[in-house]
């Protein structure tokens, strides 16, 4: 720091002093009674001025010296502060450095996280693509192909909005939606697992219109569907109902089920469980990704289940805009 920095933040602090100084001067230079002469009251105006200015300095090197320690150190190894207005800084200091801190962990762990998705994304999406190139090559044209396809297309869907996650604020768009017309568009896309594997639908949607973003929306109520149909036994039963008055979507399956030590973690990211260990395999991903989704639209989506006894996901709607999270 150089001296005339100093002079500039301290200006106030002198035109302080040598104002003080002049109306003491002229008081005692006018007052009778005090009877001092010109040359003590000079020597006296000198003296202050003298010792003020060594005090002056004497603080301008200090701080320099100060400020040269804290540059030449980690935050870590800062001196003490030696007043109470350095300890202000000091704890905004820290302040700031935690929330930095903060923000590269959050960071690291969005890329670890990604990191570990796509290993995991690669690893999976090898299966279909080998089973596809064997079918192929006995050429053999039958629903196992389209079957495969259709996985390949999952997977890539699901990489693609693990990928937009982070960044979802940016592509959400609220607004009504009329939630029957939405659910019928989805069965149809799926209508070839219902019909594959013989499962029967009882569609209970009635109207109602709820404040979502249609593609979040859909894709939460896909992997919820996926789910329903992939663990559902041939002439299964899925029944789906949308509840007005509880605001309630409902997707109930005759499933397999989910065992009561797994159901407290089938929203964490990379679980598979006891069932996705099976013949029906699983990344772990879908249920995690739409709990995630769900949750920065403002919906809530929770599971029931018990072994052997099917599966009931649940997905509530906020009544009003206001109870959506700003992402």
């Amino acid at each position: 720091m150089k001296f005339r920095y100093y002079l500039i933040d301290q200006k106030w602090q002198l035109i302080t002093f040598y104002s003080i100084l002049g109306v003491i001067s002229i008081i005692i230079s006018v007052e009778p009674q005090l009877r001092v002469s010109y040359s003590s009251l000079l020597y006296f105006i000198l003296l202050a001025t003298f010792l003020y200015n060594l005090y002056f300095i004497g603080s301008f090197y200090r701080k320099k010296g100060q400020l040269r320690k804290w540059q030449s150190q980690d935050f870590e190894s800062i001196p003490a502060s030696a007043s109470f207005e350095q300890q202000i800084y000091s704890q905004v200091l820290r302040q700031l450095e935690e929330q930095y801190l903060r923000q590269i962990h959050e960071r690291n762990d969005a890329a670890k996280e990604q990191l570990e998705f796509m290993t995991q994304w690669f690893h999976e999406i090898k299966t279909p693509i080998a089973v596809s190139r064997l079918l192929l090559e006995t050429e053999i044209d039958s629903p196992s192909m389209q079957e495969e396809i259709d996985k390949i297309e999952g997977y890539v869907e699901q990489a693609l909005h693990f990928s937009r996650l982070n960044d979802f604020n940016k592509d959400y768009l609220i607004q009504e939606i009329d939630l029957e017309k939405l659910m019928k568009e989805i069965i149809i896309g799926e209508s070839k697992s219902f019909i594959g594997r013989k499962i029967k639908l009882d569609l209970q949607v009635s109207s109602l219109t709820v404040l979502s973003d249609k593609k979040g929306l859909t894709y939460i109520v896909r992997q919820v569907l996926s789910n329903a149909l992939k663990y559902t036994k041939e002439n299964g039963k899925i029944t789906i109902i949308a509840d007005p008055k509880s605001r309630n979507l409902i997707i109930r399956d005759s499933g397999i089920g989910i065992p009561a030590e797994d159901l407290p973690r089938v929203f964490e990211k990379g679980f598979t469980g006891k069932n996705g260990r099976g013949p029906q395999k699983s990344t772990g991903m879908g249920l995690y990704l739409a709990k995630k989704t769900a949750e920065k639209l403002g919906h809530t989506l929770i599971l029931e289940s018990a072994t052997d006894n099917g599966t009931k996901a649940i997905l509530h709607f906020p009544e009003t805009v206001n109870n959506i999270h700003q992402m």
